[in-house]
């Protein structure tokens, strides 16, 4: 197996525990626990697909842009599964690179308080209140109101998809 196969079976491993299994951030809201992970975007998805009136207006956005939203979290959500499917296919694994490595670049940023207001709402999509299952899913490891492992290990099999996608196949 080649070192590219070898990266991409590690980059789509890395994206899914951290998309599924670990917080990006966390923090708290009204004395309520609020982890932004991955699980979260995928609970938002069935509103904004039966109100997207409401989202569009908290966004300020056209309601068909919310639409274009729910289709990028969708494809976030499948892109470890697309890295890992980039063991027979460098394109897919490219693909499925980009989407973990710009999010978490965003939630990093956000950590860090450098993005705007106007921008820093978008993390509402990534909310959660009630975790799986307390304490263990999504696993915050570092303290409340820093960037957690999540998004480190997310950029991290993002990164690692792009030199799996990059490096030879034999």
């Amino acid at each position: 197996m080649g070192a590219g196969k070898i990266f991409s079976v590690l980059a789509g491993l890395l994206t899914i525990v951290a998309t599924y299994f670990l917080s990006f951030f966390a923090f708290e809201f009204f004395f309520v626990t609020i982890y932004l992970g991955g699980i979260g975007s995928m609970k938002q998805i069935p509103e904004m697909l039966t109100n997207p009136d409401s989202y569009a207006t908290l966004f300020s956005l056209p309601t068909f842009a919310i639409y274009i939203i729910v289709v990028v979290i969708i494809f976030f959500l499948i892109s470890g599964i697309f890295q890992l499917i980039g063991v027979k296919s460098r394109v897919l694994v490219i693909i499925g690179s980009i989407l973990p490595i710009l999010i978490g670049i965003y939630i990093l940023l956000y950590g860090f308080g450098v993005l705007p207001t106007e921008l820093s709402i978008y993390t509402f999509l990534f909310w959660d209140a009630e975790p799986l299952i307390d304490g263990i899913i999504p696993l915050k490891i570092l303290e409340l109101d820093t960037v957690d492992i999540g998004t480190y290990v997310l950029i991290a099999g993002g990164f690692l998809g792009l030199i799996g996608g990059f490096a030879g196949r034999d």
